[in-house]
């Protein structure tokens, strides 16, 4: 039989091992069996060795995709597999040899994520990348697939580096290399025929490697090298979680215990965790290990704080399991897209260090206390179109202008912060359960809060009804600046409450209090200024330390409804609340 006869005969029978998969916009080429390393084809990939270096940990250039000498670096575990730059061509291995003595000198390729890039995928490319691709097989071929293998590899690569002529010198017997010299006739076809086109430089580079990498497959293996050959349907991806610990994210129609012994033959002691789609959304997690690795809460625990699917109504529509095995929200299943299932995991089992956590945890109390420059005196130099004799309205109309661009200003930041998930932030309908039990404290705890107030109110009811609406207006704006900007800031960072589940003040309502208080504080003080006489047998000092408490009394209450609620809109309606309620015992008051 012909060579390209016979391997067309093979095609039929050998399995679809690679898939080209797409994330962030990024394309990258996969195979089943090497599912820790992808392959990124890019035409105007270039780098120098230092942009090289940038490109991290786990990092094989080929033939043209580094601008630099051939290097293998195993401390970085940088390699550059080249032979035009910085050596001497006609002793310098092609790349696709190269490739083989990487991965049989027992290159890891199954420790941590490897990316190789690739610009053109001409044969002696591609071959490299088949190499690569394949390592669990090539160090264990056999002896017939050795035969067809090493003399495509050496042919090529003579032709590659030295040219046909200089080629026929690579010590291969006659007939070897009159049937090898066929293979690659064959495997140029399609490369010369895009070329004479003048299509080689429009084809899908992804498409046409996988081509390749397919018709190299038909050449080495036959239908019996694949007899206890078995694959999970789709693999979405897996991300680390520890130390030689992953997780994997899939769909398949089988059960959890059978996906589980599929993608053992591939990761074997490395998987650690399974999230297996069986119908759309709706997904079983599991932990390989029961002895070892780590334990399912800390997933359920991230993943109910980023599914906008867990949305409290019931209280029972929760990630959750044992520590071994459990799921996603009954009955319709999780709303996160499987990339998001990927991050949120790799959140929950890689949390940001403590210099993160505390460097987000200043910028949002300092996120709080800007609060002060937008509500305070920046607004007062907005109504300057109105008289004197009218002041308390223009107090008012400055409140409210203020009250409206720290609206605007936590809408921009909430869209940049969470990528439009507005749930995570709490704009959502609230959930059922007993969260509004603080409620009453919020609103008595409201009334010592004067700095909401654009004082003095004056004595005309047009100047006190726009008073009240521009408190009730600057009420809204800030909770959500604190209860929703600031206070989601670090709502994934750190654990929050959750309907129904235990009671405690996590980080995130203390911080978020805390700047509150100390807006409210100067805010009040701002105010009383502008007073003859200081309310209530208070002194300035008193009333404003008095506001200051009471606020960050507030604040956690509210902190507490928001988590338990899922929801910012209850804690605004009570702020805004709380906000009239002040304004309308300080015109009481005022006689």
């Amino acid at each position: 039989m012909e060579p390209a006869t016979e391997s067309v005969e093979r095609l039929k029978v050998i399995p679809e091992r690679y898939a080209v998969r797409e994330k962030d916009g990024v394309k990258t080429l996969v195979c089943d069996e090497a599912p820790r390393v992808r392959a990124v084809v890019d035409p105007d990939m270039s780098a120098s060795k230092s942009e090289a270096a940038n490109l991290g940990d786990g990092t094989i250039l080929l033939d043209g995709a580094g601008t630099f000498g051939p290097q293998l670096d195993n401390e970085k575990k940088l390699y550059n597999l080249d032979h035009h730059w910085g050596c001497e061509r006609l002793f310098t291995l092609s790349t696709c040899e190269q490739a083989l003595l990487l991965v049989h000198s027992g290159l890891g390729l199954a420790d941590g994520d490897w990316t190789v890039y690739a610009n053109d995928p001409d044969l002696d490319t591609v071959l490299a990348l088949w190499c690569l691709l394949n390592h669990r097989r090539l160090r264990e071929l056999r002896p017939e697939a050795r035969d067809v293998l090493l003399p495509l590899l050496r042919l090529e690569g003579a032709i590659d580096s030295n040219g046909r002529e200089l080629a026929q010198l690579c010590g291969l017997p006659s007939d070897v290399l009159e049937v090898t010299h066929a293979r690659i006739e064959a495997l140029l076809m399609a490369e010369r025929r895009l070329k004479q086109e003048g299509a080689w430089n429009k084809k899908d580079p992804y498409a046409y490697t996988l081509e390749m990498l397919r018709a190299v497959d038909a050449l080495v293996y036959r239908d019996e090298d694949f007899g206890d050959y078995t694959r999970v349907e789709e693999i979405y991806g897996h991300v680390e979680v520890g130390p030689r610990k992953v997780a994997v994210v899939c769909r398949d129609r089988s059960g959890i215990y059978t996906v589980e012994q599929l993608l053992k033959t591939h990761w074997g002691d490395q998987l650690a965790l399974i999230a297996l789609e069986n119908q759309p959304g709706v997904y079983t997690l599991r932990r390989v290990s029961s002895l070892g690795g780590p334990g399912l809460e800390a997933a359920y625990d991230m993943l109910n704080r980023m599914d906008p699917a867990v949305d409290g109504r019931p209280m029972g529509k929760r990630w959750g399991g044992s520590s071994d095995i459990g799921g996603s929200p009954r009955p319709r299943g999780t709303l996160l897209a499987s990339a998001e299932l990927l991050e949120t995991l790799e959140r929950a089992y890689r949390p940001a260090g403590f210099g993160h956590r505390l460097a987000r945890s200043l910028g949002a109390l300092l996120l709080g206390l800007a609060f002060l420059a937008v509500l305070g005196p920046l607004p007062a130099l907005l109504p300057t179109w109105l008289p004197e004799s009218h002041a308390a309205l223009g107090a008012a109309v400055g409140r409210a202008e203020g009250a409206l661009l720290a609206l605007g200003l936590a809408l921009v930041a909430t869209r940049a912060l969470t990528r439009s998930r507005w749930w995570l932030i709490g704009w959502r309908a609230p959930s059922l359960g007993s969260w509004w039990t603080p409620a009453p404290a919020v609103l008595l705890l409201s009334v010592p809060a004067l700095g909401l107030l654009p004082l003095p109110l004056g004595d005309d009811p047009v100047a006190w009804s726009a008073g009240l609406g521009a408190a009730a207006l600057a009420a809204v704006s800030a909770e959500f600046w604190f209860r929703g900007v600031v206070h989601g800031l670090l709502s994934i960072d750190y654990p929050v409450q959750h309907p129904g589940g235990p009671v405690f003040l996590s980080r995130a309502a203390w911080v978020s209090s805390f700047a509150w208080a100390l807006v409210i504080a100067a805010l009040t003080a701002e105010a009383w200024l502008r007073l003859e006489a200081a309310p209530f047998g208070l002194s300035r000092l008193e009333g404003t330390a008095f506001a200051g408490a009471s606020a960050l009394l507030a604040g956690l209450c509210l902190a507490s409804m928001r988590e338990r609620s899922l929801s910012l809109w209850p804690g605004m309606a009570l702020h805004a609340l709380g906000a009239v309620l002040c304004g309308g015992l300080w015109i009481w008051a005022s006689g």
